[in-house]
């Protein structure tokens, strides 16, 4: 029996789907889990999908089950699978509004035409710069112009377009041109990520992690060219206050974890397994072999919550944080209570920071002695 023929609300309001782990970009920052190697935290994720067929019977029990009315198509690159827009469709006919997200490298005239028919709401197309050559550094593919091609023919076909930013530190000086490029391309819509390791990033985490005064830097120019151009600027990544005071950027609305709220972005991978969230490898059942009632959603979430590093007890944005993305510090570290990267490598920046402070002034005053002493002061 479902949620909604209990007759209660819905409690998992949205759904994302991820149609199939393939991908042909190769992307340093990639989150997926199953790319996780063995011995990560995050190792052995199943990999494999249901045919077409009994995929869509699988996501008509889980939106029937679930009370949903958002999906988020996603996967890999859900247009590499066949039969992605007849799944697609098929979302559409089932709840209201329906995103897509993907690299742009198989929006075909086809696509363009079904996507709109279908009344998808927006698609989500990564630009990690304005700059091809660095675009396709990142992405690991040449791909800039597929991207910039398919901004234009979706817009042209009547589908709504956003752009997914990533923040690293081989790109967060590239924002503000990428905003410019945005407003050019007439797209009104942009989500703020800064880079989170898990799957395959976390071992690029030295590589790529951007600092603190990155990712300020970014929220400084979303402030003043979203408010300029009108691009509402949406961040999907915890940005913790502990180290941001997000309240000096009003334009941007933040976001933080989902997981244990009254909107948890519950995710179906292509083989019907359940997760908490896009960057958690851990299985809460199967919807294509179990009822939806029978998952352990509710018991992990409400563990999950609970589980805060020490450091977090205790401050005034515990529970709306939740010490940002634990996932990632599961994923890097291998404990969801042990500070997550960016947290961690922020705070042991200061730390040593501080060390060298102290050690300069010790040094000093040493020196200070030393020369009282000579002079005989």
């Amino acid at each position: 029996m479902s949620i909604l023929e209990r007759g209660s609300t819905a409690r998992y309001p949205r759904l994302d789907f991820e149609l199939t782990p393939g991908c042909d970009h190769k992307c340093g920052h990639c989150y997926n889990v199953w790319n996780a190697s063995p011995d990560d935290p995050q190792g052995d994720y199943p990999r494999g999908q249901l045919d077409t067929a009994a995929y869509i019977e699988m996501m008509d029990k889980a939106v029937r089950q679930s009370g949903a009315d958002h999906i988020t198509i996603t996967g890999g690159e859900p247009l590499l699978r066949k039969g992605a827009l007849d799944i697609i469709e098929k979302a559409c006919s089932l709840v209201s509004q329906v995103q897509l997200i993907t690299n742009g490298s198989h929006v075909t005239a086809e696509a363009v035409q079904r996507l709109a028919r279908a009344g998808v709401a927006s698609v989500q197309l990564t630009l990690l710069s304005a700059h091809p050559a660095k675009h396709d550094l990142l992405k690991g593919a040449k791909c800039f112009d597929d991207t910039v091609r398919a901004v234009l023919d979706l817009a042209g076909g009547g589908v709504p377009v956003q752009v997914c930013f990533v923040a690293m530190r081989q790109n967060w000086r590239d924002f503000e041109e990428v905003m410019e490029l945005c407003f050019a391309l007439g797209v009104r819509a942009l989500s703020y990520n800064r880079m989170s390791p898990t799957g395959w990033a976390v071992h690029q985490v030295d590589k790529l992690m951007p600092e603190v005064a990155h990712v300020e830097a970014n929220l400084e120019t979303a402030e003043r060219l979203g408010r300029r151009y009108k691009i509402h600027v949406a961040t999907a990544m915890p940005i913790p206050p502990c180290l941001i005071r997000i309240e000096r950027y009003p334009w941007v609305k933040f976001g933080f974890c989902s997981t244990g709220t009254h909107s948890p972005n519950i995710v179906i991978d292509a083989l019907g397994n359940v997760r908490s969230c896009n960057l958690s490898s851990g299985l809460l059942g199967n919807i294509a072999r179990q009822e939806w009632s029978d998952l352990t959603i509710q018991p992990y979430q409400q563990r999950f919550k609970k589980n805060v590093p020490e450091m977090c007890r205790g401050c005034a944005y515990e529970t709306s944080c939740q010490g940002g993305c634990k996932e990632s510090a599961f994923a890097t570290y291998g404990a969801f209570d042990h500070p997550e990267p960016f947290v961690h490598r922020a705070r042991g920046a200061a730390s040593e920071a501080n060390a060298a402070s102290e050690s300069n002034e010790s040094s000093e005053s040493s020196e200070s002695s030393v020369a009282r002493e000579a002079s005989g002061g």
